[in-house]
């Protein structure tokens, strides 16, 4: 069964528009292909999303790569705010997600740089019920080693994931290690296939309590106990003792009081393990 969507960020929730930036600077089309060159499409550019080199590194390393644009290549790369573009639809598809019971990630090649200088852009993670940017454990898709980060870091079972990512490259990173994935072209097409995913997994999967353990241990005991009483206080009526009647209100408070406790009870197991159960009032919200 399908319990959570792991997102890559670049031109699936947010739009890597490297282009325009640079064409914001006034360079002419000669100028801005060699600076293109030199930056976003040479082999470098990945190590930026790995974290391992210095930012001053890293320019320099574009600067050897055209050492007659060191001054536009420095204009580009002095502030990437305005090269990352959130989608409209961001924020209500990872809320729409999350209310249908699905958690949400991100995975994404992502530099130190462009979350401090493009944050107004990627403040949407912080709704998200977690995330791993390479920069962070320097490493980048498809290395395997960062998918199985994101699986550690959250318990998650690959088989119950589906990645969602712009480049066949990473899906394929992704389902070699369990994932189900979808190469992101548009956001109706990415639905589409997310939703039959789900529909064929949940289609072979075995019903299954959406209750834990607790909930209905707690539920089978306060009804074993109620239909006790009521029994008890039945049979005591019938062969005339006295306090039948006090064993009847017994019961019918027990009624009420019982499943409070196992209401408060259950409550309580949820908050201990940070998982919503169904005495949250957002359980009935999914």
């Amino acid at each position: 069964m399908i319990k959570n969507i792991v997102f890559d960020i670049g031109n699936v929730l947010v739009g890597f528009d490297w282009k325009p930036f640079m064409e914001s600077f006034g360079f002419t089309e000669e100028v801005l292909k060699r600076v293109a060159n030199a930056t976003v499409h040479a082999p470098i550019w990945n190590e930026i999303d790995r974290g391992k080199l210095s930012e001053e590194e890293i320019l320099s390393e574009f600067i050897k790569n055209d050492p007659e644009m060191e001054a536009p290549i420095r204009q580009f790369y002095e502030n990437f705010d305005g090269m990352l573009n959130m989608y409209e639809y961001t924020r209500g598809l990872i809320k729409d997600l999350q209310n249908k019971g699905f958690k949400v990630y991100c995975l994404s090649n992502m530099s130190y740089k462009a979350v401090r200088e493009c944050w107004k852009d990627l403040c949407f993670i912080e709704e998200l019920d977690g995330y791993v940017l390479s920069c962070d454990y320097k490493l980048t898709k498809p290395e395997k080693e960062i998918y199985e980060t994101l699986f550690k870091k959250y318990s998650l079972n690959p088989e119950e994931c589906i990645f969602v990512d712009d480049l066949p490259s990473n899906i394929e990173g992704a389902k070699a290690l369990g994932m189900k994935g979808v190469v992101f072209k548009n956001l109706k097409q990415a639905v589409s296939e997310i939703e039959n995913i789900v529909k064929e997994e949940a289609a072979g999967t075995p019903f299954v309590s959406k209750y834990t353990k607790s909930q209905r241990i707690a539920s089978l005991t306060c009804v074993c106990l109620i239909l006790l009483m009521y029994v008890a206080s039945l049979v005591f009526s019938l062969l005339k003792f006295d306090w039948a009647k006090t064993l009847v209100k017994i019961s019918l408070a027990a009624t009420i009081v019982l499943p409070c406790l196992a209401w408060c009870y259950i409550w309580m197991i949820g908050k201990l393990k940070h998982k919503d159960t169904i005495a949250d009032f957002n359980f009935f919200k999914k």
